[in-house]
C-alpha cells in the first residue's frame, strides 16, 4: 500500500465525522425536551422567547437527524474509496468517491462542518494529482536485497 496519505486523511475525516456529527446526532435524538429546556435553550435563547422553547426543540432534533443521515452518506462513500486506493489500484474512482463525501459533509451540514469536508477534498485531490513512482507500485519487487547467482557459487 504506498497511498497511506490518502488512506489516513481520508479515515482522520471519518473519524472526525463520526465523532463530531454521530455525537451530535445520537445526544439530540436521545434527548428529551425538559433536558433540552434546561440545557441546551439556555445557551440559544438569544434571540429566541421562552415561549418557543417546543418549536426550537423540534428544529434542533431535524437537524440532528439531518447530521445522522449526512453520516450515514459519508460513510458509504469513503468506505468504497479506501477499498478503491488500496495498494493504488482506482485512484481516480477513489478521488471521485472522496470529493463526493466532501460535498455531501457541507451540504449535508448546511456548511457547518467545512474543517472535516476539507479532509476529504485534500484526500481526493491527492488521489488525483499525486503520483507513484514505478518502484512505489503494487507490482514492483525490488532486487536490492538478493545476491546474484555469481555471488552464490
Amino acid at each position: 500500500m504506498k497511498r497511506k496519505r490518502e488512506v489516513i486523511i481520508g479515515l482522520a475525516g471519518v473519524i472526525l465525522c463520526v465523532v463530531l456529527l454521530g455525537g451530535f446526532s445520537l445526544t439530540i435524538t436521545t434527548m428529551e425536551e425538559r433536558t433540552f429546556a434546561e440545557t441546551v435553550f439556555p445557551i440559544l435563547q438569544e434571540d429566541v422567547s421562552k415561549d418557543y422553547v417546543s418549536e426550537s426543540f423540534v428544529a434542533v432534533k431535524a437537524l440532528a437527524v439531518w447530521f445522522g443521515v449526512t453520516l450515514l452518506i459519508v460513510l458509504s462513500l469513503t468506505l468504497p474509496a479506501t477499498v478503491c486506493i488500496w495498494r493504488n489500484r482506482y485512484p481516480k474512482w477513489a478521488a471521485f468517491l472522496y470529493l463526493a463525501a466532501g460535498l455531501t459533509t457541507l451540504i449535508g451540514t448546511q456548511m457547518l462542518a467545512f474543517p472535516l469536508a476539507f479532509f476529504f477534498f485534500i484526500a481526493g485531490s491527492l488521489c488525483l494529482f499525486r503520483k507513484i513512482t514505478s518502484r512505489e507500485g503494487a507490482n514492483y519487487v525490488s532486487n536490492k536485497s538478493q545476491k546474484s547467482n555469481i555471488d552464490r557459487i
